[in-house]
């Protein structure tokens, strides 16, 4: 493990600028200046989104979707291909040394209670998944900023869903691979294909909402704090590789893991079971992981149980980039896993690689986290 104690905001933040250089944005459309970059509030916060082109390119009714968009649908025979286009237009700089490895969390300021939520929205062959609109909705009304990994495939299937998050001011975006690979088991030319695919979707999508009379009508500054790239990473199943790791930092995508897994893919968890967990194991500096592909099965009526609580014990949500600008130590690893190195090994079974010892699934079909049992409550089950 490494944690790196460094002045990190000055740093991170022109590490930042360097992602939006001038002249990078879809449309030829010149961006301003690092001293004017419009991600950027007076207070120096990144932004993301535009509130003016959300409410002119959507109507409300659109915007809150239906309880028929959880469901998943088979995907359509020869549907599997690569995207429209498969390599991004927009590079961005290496990652400094602090943000190279697997990022689990961070140590704020002092008493700065601070925490990023995540919801996964992934998609894996022969499928289309769902979309969680419970989640998004209940976000939007109460305020609350998040983080959204995006699989490529699923942005690819969900264009107006994708571009309402990507456009939204609360939600940050990031990239999820393209078909939610086991990536510690393909090919470095692979690993490739999965990141910059998502990448590349991400810009195509970009560039058609730039040019609706919607968002051209709002103006040039606001097409603009619309990010021109997802600007982290997440690894499917949080498996990885030293390779992979060091293509995402040569990339300039941190890989962002996690530190408080809720399991909301297993159906065995209430509402009540998975708030409990995360008010139970929040503390500052933490990365939740939750779903938001329809594959969570009580995620969004856990969040007026939870979302509330952590307001009035104190904290305040950001996205990951907001986190990562905010902190003033960075703990992370040269490995990926999800409690303790090692545990998420039993993902390899899924092609063979291992016998697959008996153990609960999820609705995919995949193992579910493990977790050990904490006495209390209404029998739920505590991490760690």
């Amino acid at each position: 493990m490494h944690i790196f104690k460094f002045a990190l905001i000055p740093a991170l933040i022109f590490f930042l600028f360097l992602l939006f250089p001038a002249g990078s944005l879809p449309g030829a459309e010149s961006a301003s200046p690092p001293s004017g970059n419009p991600l950027l509030s007076p207070t120096g916060d990144f932004t993301f989104g535009s509130e003016a082109i959300l409410r002119a390119c959507w109507t409300e009714e659109e915007l809150r979707g239906s309880p028929e968009d959880k469901k998943d649908r088979p995907a359509p025979p020869g549907y599997s291909g690569p995207p429209e286009r498969t390599e991004p237009k927009n590079r961005r700089a290496p990652l400094p040394p602090e943000l190279r490895n697997s990022i689990r969390s961070v140590q704020p300021p002092e008493g700065e209670k601070i925490l990023a939520l995540t919801f996964d929205l992934c998609e894996s062959s022969g499928e289309i998944s769902g979309y969680d609109a419970g989640v998004v909705n209940y976000l939007r009304e109460n305020g609350v900023p998040a983080t959204f990994f995006m699989g490529g495939r699923w942005m690819r299937d969900h264009p107006e869903k994708a571009l309402q998050l990507m456009t939204d001011p609360l939600f940050e975006i990031g990239n999820h691979t393209w078909s939610h690979k086991n990536l510690r088991k393909r090919t470095l030319g692979k690993i490739k294909e999965e990141i910059l695919w998502t990448q590349a979707e991400y810009e195509v999508l970009r560039e058609k909402l730039a040019a609706r009379t919607c968002a051209q009508n709002a103006g040039q500054g606001e097409r603009e704090k619309i990010p021109a790239l997802p600007l982290t990473f997440r690894f499917p199943f949080g498996t990885c590789k030293p390779g992979a790791l060091k293509f995402l930092a040569d990339s300039g995508l941190p890989a962002i893991q996690w530190s408080l897994v809720a399991d909301d893919r297993g159906d065995d968890h209430t509402a009540a079971q998975l708030a409990r967990i995360i008010l139970r194991e929040a503390r500052p500096g933490v990365i939740v992981v939750l779903h938001a592909n329809g594959h969570g099965y009580h995620t969004a009526e856990a969040l007026p149980r939870l979302i509330p609580e952590l307001r009035k014990a104190g904290y305040e949500f950001v996205t990951v980039t907001g986190l990562l600008t905010r902190a003033r130590e960075v703990s992370n690893f040269s490995d990926c896993f999800e409690l303790k190195p090692g545990d998420n090994y039993r993902y390899d079974f899924i092609t063979g690689v291992r016998a697959l010892p008996p153990q609960r699934k999820d609705r995919m079909g995949f193992p579910s986290p493990v977790s050990s049992p904490v006495k209390g409550g209404d029998g739920g089950e505590k991490l760690r």
